[in-house]
């Protein structure tokens, strides 16, 4: 469930599966990067989504249909967006996001209230590594940058129709980590994570992340006071499906397990890649860090996605790695490997139309 988030609603989350060849060894390496705990300090609505809300705003008509959703999830009104676009049409200088009257307090952030992420990850145990970001903080805004629309536009989304556990802890950035090679062992080993950052626990959810995934859990715990981005998060495995990529988008904000059948707002920027995946056919990735020698072989030159302002059907996001080598971006949302049977899907895919501004042929 990364994305799939414990009690609170994030914004502008990057988040994408990347296929790397690493001696001689194919890797699946998931990266995630969200905002934490801005709401906290800026009463509520957070101001890089408030940002872009207002960047639609000023150029483009739909613009309240395509920001409805993360407008709704970070209780932004429309007449403040709309009122701020117009005062920079009219010429007049931006005004800082506390500036703003009228901003609210969302309810879901309390400050120093714990929290965490839940990532699956669809790979062999042993094979597991948390790759050291820390050096390189702006790589995955770079990469959401290469893939920007070249003009504000709705999501292209279509419908089709026909034993005992190994356990790691580890400290990175803001969280506490904790990696279970069964989901259910979880709950009895969080107890030993820093209770400003330790979040309230529900046996269910990890219960069913078992059964739905059958691979190793990651918890990234932290505190919901602490404010701004967190560095990167990227785990590279040896993955147990090796001819799909999935990027996990499972979504459960109120603690519970998550319900397969509803509709969810998604405002992620997703992407995949691969090292075979022709130049021409990507954004091509520009890093403002000095990329570390450790870091270069799981790390993405070229990069197929799209930002996502949209509600849709609730899963992750699978797409066929065959397809993405040969440069077809065409993600299906789907439940979990081992998810329940029978529930109705919309066919609810993840496409794009627009070509990429920044591409180097």
């Amino acid at each position: 469930m990364c994305c799939s988030f414990w009690k609170i609603k994030f914004s502008n989350t990057i988040t994408g599966t990347y296929e790397a060849l690493v001696d001689g060894r194919i890797n699946h390496v998931l990266w995630y990067q969200n905002n934490v705990g801005e709401g906290v300090i800026e009463n509520g609505m957070l101001p890089m989504v408030f940002e872009v809300c207002v960047r639609h705003a000023m150029s483009n008509p739909n613009w309240v249909e395509v920001c409805r959703g993360p407008m709704e999830v970070n209780n932004i009104e429309p007449s403040f967006v709309w009122e701020e676009a117009q005062r920079i049409l009219s010429g007049k200088p931006r005004r800082r996001f506390s500036e703003i009257p009228g901003t609210r307090k969302t309810p879901e952030l309390i400050e120093g209230e714990g929290n965490c992420l839940v990532i699956p990850l669809l790979g062999k145990w042993g094979s597991l590594q948390l790759l050291n970001t820390s050096e390189v903080p702006n790589i995955l805004i770079d990469v959401s940058n290469s893939l920007k629309l070249p003009q504000p536009r709705r999501l292209m989304v279509g419908s089709s129709y026909g034993g005992s556990s190994a356990i790691i802890f580890l400290q990175f950035s803001i969280y506490d980590i904790v990696i279970a090679e069964n989901a259910s062992a979880l709950p009895s080993v969080l107890s030993q994570i820093n209770p400003l950052k330790r979040p309230k626990i529900n046996e269910e959810v990890f219960n069913t992340l078992e059964a739905w995934y059958q691979c190793p859990i990651a918890v990234c715990c932290f505190n919901n006071g602490e404010s701004g981005s967190a560095k990167p998060l990227a785990f590279a495995f040896e993955p147990l499906y090796p001819e799909r990529l999935v990027v996990y988008t499972l979504d459960s904000h109120d603690g519970q397990r998550p319900d397969p059948s509803a509709l969810v707002n998604l405002d992620h920027t997703v992407f995949v890649g691969s090292y075979l995946t022709p130049g021409s056919m990507c954004a091509h990735v520009s890093y403002q860090d000095e990329i570390p020698a450790h870091l270069r072989p799981y790390l993405p030159l070229n990069v197929m996605g799209t930002p996502i302002g949209e509600k849709m059907e609730n899963g992750d996001i699978i797409f066929s790695t065959a397809d993405v080598r040969a440069g077809i971006f065409d993600g299906l949302r789907s439940l979990p490997p081992f998810g329940p049977q029978g529930v109705p899907r919309l066919g609810h895919r993840v496409t794009r139309s627009d070509q990429y501004v920044l591409n180097r042929d």
